[in-house]
């Protein structure tokens, strides 16, 4: 794991669907106003459940695990250039949006987002 002040950078093991073991890359970029969290989706390293399908579990964990507000949650999915001719192998990015239940998320909404806005979601804050 790196860490620096307001930055984490690692893997990250969670339970997946059915309790399985699962893993994913993990970004936190703490700024006063939220925190901006990445999820990268680490097709041939994870042996468990994609991201993609346990958005709302995996937030919730990742809040809990690292204490996280879950109100200054900015939730990215990202999934990786998989070297491929084909166009829906390209790195994408997504904002997933939930709506917080008792102690945890439901119903994630995923929206397109560039590389250029993440990439400015995450400039510093002086």
């Amino acid at each position: 794991m790196q860490t620096q002040d307001n930055y984490i950078d690692q893997h990250f093991h969670f339970k997946g669907k059915w309790d399985v073991p699962s893993l994913c890359g993990l970004k936190v970029v703490e700024k006063p106003d939220r925190s901006i969290v990445i999820a990268t989706n680490l097709y041939k390293v994870n042996p468990g459940t994609s991201i993609s399908r346990w958005s709302a579990q995996l937030a919730t964990t990742i809040c809990k695990e690292l204490n996280i507000d879950h109100n200054k949650l900015v939730f990215i999915e990202r999934n990786p250039d998989r070297k491929s001719n084909l166009e829906f192998y390209e790195e994408t990015f997504d904002i997933v949006e939930f709506r917080w239940e008792k102690d945890h998320f439901i119903d994630p909404v995923w929206k397109r987002i560039s590389k250029a806005e993440v990439d400015e979601l995450l400039i510093p804050s002086f």
